[in-house]
């Protein structure tokens, strides 16, 4: 299941003074925002992973390297999606323990099973419906997070049709997500809101 890779918009006008591990995420969202080069990527996850060890109970640091290590494994090279699978896991998995009922924890976790999925597809028979759970409880959880309706929709819409998937079920799912993508608003600069890259070319796909 090949995906695309989005960039991570950070706004620095809406989060005001901050210090410490704010300040810090900020600054690697940045570097993440505005670089595609995985060696640069690599760095800023060295720095998150820092982060997470000296702040091990902030779920935006251990939701934030597990989502760094799980972007670029979908368009990784052979035999390099499993292990930055392997390294998302302990920070996507703390991250969900922290915050179970967080839209973007769930969230976090769909995409990451759909990672799985991709550096295995034969893993698609028991994953792809779990990933497509974990997207609806984060639907569930805040519909408006448009990030859980991706999810959702590249789940179906990478699914076989015999399996229940296919384009042409995912299209309410992917017209749903353009409106939630449309009307998002993020309430600080280090709040998860990356994804409309990805729901712009999903979305071109039905042009």
């Amino acid at each position: 299941m090949k995906l695309i890779i989005p960039l991570l918009f950070v706004s620095f006008s809406c989060f005001g003074q901050d210090t410490g591990w704010q300040q810090s995420l900020k600054t690697e969202l940045y570097k993440l925002d505005t670089s595609k080069n995985f060696d640069v990527w690599k760095q800023s996850i060295e720095k998150l992973e820092s982060l997470t060890k000296a702040h091990p109970e902030e779920w935006l640091l251990q939701y934030y390297t597990g989502w760094a290590y799980t972007q670029p494994s979908f368009q990784a090279p052979p035999g390099e999606s499993e292990p930055l699978t392997d390294k998302a896991e302990p920070y996507v998995r703390k991250a969900l323990a922290l915050q179970p009922d967080n839209t973007e924890t769930l969230t976090l976790m769909a995409y990451w099973l759909s990672a799985r999925i991709n550096a295995s597809p034969i893993r698609g028979v028991t994953l792809g419906s779990d990933s497509r759970s974990y997207a609806n409880k984060a639907i569930a959880a805040d519909s408006a997070n448009p990030r859980a309706y991706l999810v959702k929709a590249l789940v179906i819409y990478h699914t076989p049709a015999v399996f229940g998937g296919g384009k042409k079920r995912a299209e309410p799912i992917v017209q749903e997500t353009t409106q939630r993508f449309a009307a998002f608003k993020p309430k600080t600069a280090i709040d998860p809101h990356w994804g409309s890259e990805i729901c712009q070319h999903l979305a071109a796909e039905y042009k």
